[in-house]
């Protein structure tokens, strides 16, 4: 295999999943943390998806996906073999407390989550736990299919509006043909009535070490001085469980174990792996595109190894950083495919109480 120089891992990634705050909270200034949102996805998800996402970035929320089932594909404008990927379903979904905000936009998963119970369901809880609910469009009759709006109040009222404690609805986007579609969906309206809401209830939003628990979003940590240290004990057995996830980044492929795989990246946006060669992976969704050729029979595991395997903590506990030597040995149709000695640097961060790799770097040594 032909050598590549080495490019340090930057330490970028650990400063977006694990920062300080900023000097003025330091210095005892309250400081909202971003809007925390969920978006509600279904079976051919609506093309206002990808403006909504547009919005929320731009406004530096923190946005994941939910859904009942792993992977939906879009509708309509949008080709579809478009696929999004949910960041957390709705069954594993235990505690609502640190997020602010479900927003359903419009689409025709709507049809579907009328008559699904579990979806009904989180729907209900997300209310009764004072998590902000927005939607628009044909998501109001998801809304209405749970109960949650009051008697005498407008399905789809002319413009967004709070129709009771926790839950705006907006108006109807342009909808099919030959209406324009998601063009006309209400989505700064809604994004800014949602801003709104939620600047009155800011106190609740002031980042806490208690109301930093949850993983599923990326978010500042608090400063060193405030945070409960991990024992000896404790910080070995960390160690331990991230020691597996590296492993299983690569041993997976011993039996073929996608799920073992799988459930050792991140499954998002976030994902990252640069390798020697000359494609750069820079999501999950990249990911599968090489699943073909790794569960092909013509490709057989041999055996691994990491060698010089070092590991350290960021100050939150939640993110560390890795550098090891590894041996990949495998082969395609009887002839080797192998790394030696292949340099490796990672991101690792704990995420619903597992450690996954978020970002990681392979390269080879050039004198």
């Amino acid at each position: 295999m032909k050598p590549f120089h080495s490019f340090s891992l930057g330490l970028a990634a650990v400063a977006f999943l694990c920062s300080a705050r900023p000097a003025s909270v330091l210095a005892g200034q309250e400081q909202a943390r971003p809007v925390r949102a969920f978006v509600l996805l279904g079976e051919w998800f609506g093309d206002a998806y990808f403006p909504l996402q547009k919005e929320m970035a731009a406004r530096g929320w923190l946005q994941k996906r939910i859904g009942v089932d792993a992977e939906y594909r879009g509708c309509y404008k949008k080709e579809r073999d478009v696929v999004l990927t949910s960041d957390i379903l709705i069954p594993e979904l235990k505690d609502l407390s640190a997020y602010d905000v479900l927003i359903i936009p419009s689409g025709p998963q709507f049809r579907k989550f009328k008559e699904n119970p579990v979806v009904l369901e989180f729907l209900k809880n997300a209310h009764a736990s004072k998590m902000l609910i927005a939607s628009f469009c044909v998501g109001n009759f998801l809304i209405q299919a749970a109960g949650l709006v009051p008697e005498g109040a407008a399905l789809f009222p002319d413009k967004v509006t709070l129709v009771r404690e926790g839950l705006l609805l907006g108006p109807r986007g342009g909808g099919p043909p030959p209406d324009n579609g998601f063009e006309s969906a209400p989505i700064q309206e809604i994004c800014n009535a949602i801003d709104r809401e939620l600047d009155g209830k800011s106190a609740a939003r002031t980042p806490t070490v208690e109301g930093e628990k949850s993983l599923l979003f990326t978010s500042p940590a608090p400063p060193a001085t405030e945070m409960k240290l991990l024992s000896v004990q404790d910080l070995e057995a960390e160690k331990s469980k991230i020691v597996a996830t590296i492993s299983n980044v690569i041993g997976w492929a011993k039996d073929k174990n996608l799920d073992l795989f799988y459930g050792s990246i991140a499954n998002d946006e976030d994902y990252v792996s640069v390798t020697p060669g000359a494609r750069v992976i820079k999501r999950f969704d990249d990911v599968k595109q090489n699943v073909p050729f790794w569960m092909s029979s013509d490709f057989k595991y041999v055996r691994h190894e990491l060698k010089d395997l070092e590991i350290t903590f960021a100050r939150c506990g939640t993110v560390a950083w890795f550098y090891c030597v590894l041996d990949d040995i495998n082969t395609f149709k009887g002839e080797p495919i192998s790394w030696e000695n292949a340099r490796w640097t990672g991101v690792v961060e704990k995420r619903d109480g597992r450690w996954v790799v978020v970002a990681q770097h392979f390269s080879f040594a050039q004198e």
